[in-house]
C-alpha cells in the first residue's frame, strides 16, 4: 500500500474492519470490510468508476467476477492465493476490455534496488506487527494462521 500512495496512487483496501484503523493509517483511503461477504459490491461502490490496477494477494473465487471490477486496459496483479489457488474465470473479460492478468513475486533484483532505495529515502517504512526469535517459530506460526496482525511478523535469528 506504501508503495501505491508513494506513486501517488489512491489506495482502497480489503481487510476486516478490526484493522481498518490501521490500514487508513498505513495510507488507505478507503476500506472495503471482507467479513461482511460482500468484498466485491463494496469494492465496485468504493470506485464507481472502476480501477486501473488491483494488487491481489488472495485470489479464490473473487478472481474471476473481480475482473469486472477493472477499468478498460486495466491490470489485475496475483501476488499470492491465500483464498486458494483454482480460480475459474471468463477469459473473455481479457480481450474485450483489453485487461490484463499478471503474476508476480516482486522478487527480483532490480525491484529489490527501487524498495530500497525508497525505504532509504524514508518513502516506505516496513510495518512490523511483532519480531520473534528462531526458537518462537512455532508462535509466530500460530499468529500467521489466525490472520489478527497488521503488518509483518519477523523471525530473527
Amino acid at each position: 500500500m506504501q508503495l501505491a500512495t508513494a506513486r501517488g496512487a489512491r489506495v482502497v483496501a480489503v481487510c476486516s474492519g478490526d484493522k481498518a484503523a490501521a490500514v487508513r493509517a498505513a495510507g488507505a483511503s478507503g476500506i472495503v470490510d471482507r467479513r461482511r461477504g460482500r468484498v466485491l459490491a463494496d469494492a465496485a461502490t468504493a470506485a464507481s468508476s472502476g480501477y486501473d490496477v488491483v494488487v491481489d494477494v488472495v485470489a479464490g473465487p473473487v478472481l474471476g467476477p473481480g475482473l469486472g471490477l477493472l477499468r478498460p486496459g486495466g491490470r489485475w496483479v496475483v501476488a499470492g492465493a491465500l483464498d486458494g489457488w483454482a480460480v475459474e474465470l471468463d477469459v473473455r473479460r481479457l480481450y474485450l476490455a483489453n485487461l490484463a492478468l499478471i503474476g508476480s513475486t516482486m522478487h527480483t533484483p532490480r525491484i529489490f534496488e527501487l524498495l530500497v532505495d525508497l525505504a532509504r529515502r524514508g518513502a516506505v517504512r516496513p510495518v512490523v506487527a511483532a519480531t520473534f526469535r528462531l526458537e518462537e517459530v512455532p508462535e509466530a506460526q500460530r499468529q500467521l494462521e489466525r490472520r489478527a496482525h497488521v503488518g509483518k511478523l519477523v523471525v530473527v535469528p
